[in-house]
C-alpha cells in the first residue's frame, strides 16, 4: 500500500486505463469466437430481429469501447502534463500539447493503428506531436493504446468480411432453392 502513495495519481490513472484497453482487446478476441456461433445461427436459420439486435449490441460494445479509451486516453495525456511529466516533443525537443493537439495525437495513434505500417512507412501524421523517446513509460501507454485500435479494427473488420460472406452464401442458397422449386411448378 505504501507503494500506491508515492505513485503519483496521473500514472496510477494510466496504469488503470492500460489495463482496462488489455482486458477489453482479451474480452474481444476471446468473445468474438463465441459471439460468431451464434451469428453463424442466426445468418443460417433467420433473419430476426432479435439476432439482429445481438449483432448491433455486439459491434455497438466495440465501438463505444473505442470511443471511451479515446477520450480517457486524451484526459489522461493531458493529465500527466498537468501532473508535470514530459510526454511530448516536436521531433527535436519536449513540448507542451494542448487538449487540440493532444487529442489529434490520439487521433493519430488511432489512424496509426488502424492503418497498420501504412502511415508509419510513409511517416504520415496529423499531428505536430511526437512521443517523447526519454518518457518510456509513456510510451508503452501509447503502445497500448494504439494496439488496442488495431486488435479491434482488425476483429471488426474480420468480422463483418466474415458475417458478408455468410449472408451472400445464405441468400445464394435461398435463391437456388427457389429457382429449383419454380422448376417442378
Amino acid at each position: 500500500m505504501l507503494i500506491l502513495h508515492s505513485i503519483p495519481m496521473a500514472i496510477i490513472i494510466a496504469l488503470a486505463i492500460s489495463a482496462a484497453m488489455i482486458a477489453t482487446s482479451v474480452f474481444i478476441v476471446f468473445y468474438h469466437n463465441t459471439k460468431h456461433e451464434e451469428l453463424e445461427s442466426w445468418v443460417e436459420f433467420s433473419f430476426s430481429g432479435d439476432g439482429l439486435r445481438q449483432v448491433f449490441g455486439y459491434y455497438r460494445f466495440m465501438a463505444v469501447s473505442m470511443l471511451i479509451f479515446y477520450v480517457l486516453f486524451t484526459c489522461s495525456c493531458l493529465f500527466l502534463q498537468a501532473s508535470g511529466y514530459i510526454i511530448f516533443s516536436d521531433g527535436k525537443q519536449p513540448v507542451v500539447g494542448g487538449p487540440i493537439a493532444t487529442a489529434l495525437f490520439g487521433l493519430d495513434l488511432v489512424l496509426r493503428g488502424g492503418f497498420f505500417d501504412v502511415m508509419e512507412h510513409f511517416d504520415l501524421r496529423i499531428s505536430p506531436l511526437y512521443i517523447n523517446k526519454g518518457s518510456y513509460f509513456f510510451w508503452f501507454y501509447s503502445f497500448i493504446f494504439r494496439m488496442f485500435y488495431g486488435v479491434t479494427l482488425i476483429k471488426i473488420i474480420i468480422s463483418f468480411a466474415w458475417i458478408y460472406g455468410k449472408i451472400r452464401i445464405a441468400h445464394q442458397n435461398a435463391r437456388r432453392s427457389s429457382v429449383q422449386l419454380r422448376l417442378f411448378d
